[in-house]
């Protein structure tokens, strides 16, 4: 448990960390940390959960890309070249 954080902080901390990819991993994560995974209900609270997620996961992959793209661009050079 982490002092002075409620368990709907702690789920927003866990959903935007890319930790957890479902509210049900949140709500588990909860309860192995010491916390009452009860707190999280509620439509509009599940979506915005949801949303910082699906966040996350944009955010994973963006960086993901970025990382690629000097790689990607070294291939296409040489195959560039190798066509020519």
């Amino acid at each position: 448990m982490h002092p002075n954080k409620t368990a709907i902080e702690r789920a927003f901390d866990l959903a935007r960390s890319g930790a957890c990819s479902r509210i049900g991993q949140i709500i588990a994560r909860l309860g192995r940390e010491g916390y009452d995974g009860r707190h999280i209900e509620g439509r509009v609270l599940k979506k915005q959960l949801s949303n910082l997620i699906e966040e996350a996961k944009a955010g994973a992959a963006d960086a993901t890309a970025s990382q690629n793209v000097g790689k990607d661009q070294g291939r296409s050079s040489f195959v560039e070249r190798a066509g020519r």
